[in-house]
């Protein structure tokens, strides 16, 4: 992977407020930074049919910018632990999700291709976590609120302050991962229901 990865406005923002602008075929979101400025908007792709029949889904992550696609998050139908793929606009891998088997909650880690392998811990289903790589935080989710109409339809607000140093492609992992777990987070609500 090269180190000239071009994140777009991402690789420039270091605080995102990610909102759910979900319908009933898709879990889009639109990400802005602090100035109210698209960062990137995460848009599903593929047919509906095929989501409801296979189970898997696939989303782009668009830069806010120039409108080019940033990274893809493929959500594969799987057995046992879900697993995520973050891939360029090309299909090179960038990260890999998987979530672990843990009792009594959710763990879940993270391989860059990079090198750098993070955690996150927390509580996930609050949007209230921190991204860890060992010890060290590269980012923190907390819950904002997104006003009555969005809490009432289920959408979920939360800010993504992510660590000021971070290269590019560890920004996308990020942002692919915090994702991934509102996409865990919905599995696991249909399941319960």
């Amino acid at each position: 992977m090269s180190t000239a990865f071009d994140a777009g406005r991402l690789g420039r923002t270091d605080v995102l407020t990610l909102q759910q602008v979900t319908s009933f075929m898709s879990n889009d979101m639109q990400v802005t930074g602090p100035d109210g400025q698209t960062v990137a908007t995460v848009v599903t792709t593929g047919g509906g049919l095929g989501r409801m029949l296979l189970g898997s889904r696939t989303f782009d992550v668009v830069d806010g910018e120039d409108g080019r696609v940033l990274f893809r998050l493929a959500d594969p139908a799987t057995f046992g632990r879900d697993r995520y793929a973050i891939v360029d606009a090309d299909g090179l891998p960038l990260a890999n999700l998987v979530r672990e088997f843990a009792l009594f909650r959710t763990s879940v880690s993270v391989e860059v291709v990079d090198g750098t392998r993070f955690a996150v811990t927390g509580n996930l289903w609050d949007h209230d976590y921190t991204m860890t790589v060992g010890q060290a935080p590269i980012a923190r989710a907390t819950a904002t609120f997104g006003g009555f109409m969005n809490a009432l339809a289920g959408r979920s607000r939360y800010e993504l302050r992510l660590d000021p140093g971070m290269p590019p492609v560890v920004r996308c992992a990020v942002l692919g991962t915090a994702i991934a777990l509102d996409l865990i987070r919905a599995k696991d609500r249909r399941r319960n229901n």
